[in-house]
């Protein structure tokens, strides 16, 4: 059954208003804004900053016929200074990465079951934040795992590809030679594995996030099992239609980053404020959410209750222990 992104769009816009306008209640809209929050936690994106500062390098890098020579300079000072105190600069490194891990961890476990308490609140039209943070404590473990487990291979696959492409362009940095054969050659791996890497891992995640996470909370699944009915249900005869969805998904993140970004000037910033920005984009997120669910409903794949369907019934599931 051939599936239409844009047919999806609609329904999710009509669930976000059913969930959040036509029965208002405030507890309910902060509720679901904690649930949202705690489901976003560490997934800013922090690439607009980093797009925004590479022009500012380049332009301090070519600015004045000096430029390249300070530049160079700079570098070897920064060289000379890492051997001189490479103790102390190891320690404080691992002391950074061991705490920097531990948060990360923190925050990936609260915010897997996060996810899925966010998926059961846009199905169900329940927001019950106490009572789904212990109804999916075992499938939010396995969320967890999966997540971590594929951030590590991401994280040990770049940094690898990383060091291969500096150990490779060193010799031609170290003195001076940016162009240099070695140097382009560095920047080709870094490039290359940037692609071939990025790209996949970015499309599991996004997989993981948008159909799997959904799977788990409806059918009550652990995740590898989640994975087997995504491949079999969502993306067996259906990677056209997952294609274009992901293109309009793209085309909605720019839209949306638009309306976020006039609407931070609107409220002098309060959107950026963590969870009173989450509360006042609230609408934005449950599309968002919703938006997935409708789309994998026009492929085939029960997600919505039926009329039949009660929240009785659903209490009654039982996860694998």
């Amino acid at each position: 059954m051939a599936g239409s992104p844009v047919d999806a769009l609609s329904p999710a816009i009509e669930r976000s208003q059913q969930l959040l306008f036509r029965s208002f209640k405030a507890d309910r809209w902060f509720a679901l804004g904690f649930t949202v929050f705690l489901a976003q936690c560490g997934e800013g994106d922090t690439g607009s900053s980093v797009t925004a500062q590479v022009p500012n390098l380049l332009m301090t890098m070519g600015s004045g016929p000096g430029a390249p020579t300070d530049f160079h300079k700079m570098l070897q000072d920064a060289l000379q200074s890492a051997r001189d105190n490479l103790g102390l600069y190891a320690l404080i490194a691992v002391g950074v990465m061991l705490l920097a891990l531990a948060l990360w961890l923190c925050i990936a476990w609260f915010s897997s079951r996060a996810k899925l308490m966010l998926v059961e609140s846009v199905v169900h039209e329940r927001v019950d934040v106490s009572a789904q943070w212990s109804h999916f404590a075992v499938l939010g473990m396995s969320l967890f795992k999966c997540r971590v487990v594929l951030s590590v291979c991401a994280w040990t696959l770049g940094l690898g590809s990383i060091a291969a492409a500096v150990a490779v362009a060193y010799p031609d940095l170290d003195a001076g030679r940016y162009l240099g054969t070695r140097a382009v050659i560095g920047y080709a791996i870094f490039a290359a594995s940037s692609v071939f890497l990025g790209i996949p891992f970015a499309l599991a995640t996004a997989i993981l996030d948008d159909f799997v996470v959904p799977l788990m909370a409806v059918r009550s699944l652990r995740v590898l099992d989640a994975w087997g009915v995504c491949r079999a249900e969502v993306l067996s005869g259906n990677v056209g239609s997952v294609v274009l969805f992901y293109l309009l998904r793209i085309l909605l993140a720019a839209g949306i980053a638009i309306a976020m970004e006039v609407l931070k000037y609107m409220t002098c910033c309060i959107s950026t404020v963590p969870y009173l920005g989450t509360v006042l984009l609230l609408p934005i997120f449950v599309f968002n959410r919703g938006y997935s669910l409708y789309f994998m409903e026009q492929l085939g794949v029960s997600i919505f209750p039926r009329p039949e369907g009660t929240w009785a019934a659903y209490d009654q599931w039982r996860f694998p222990r």
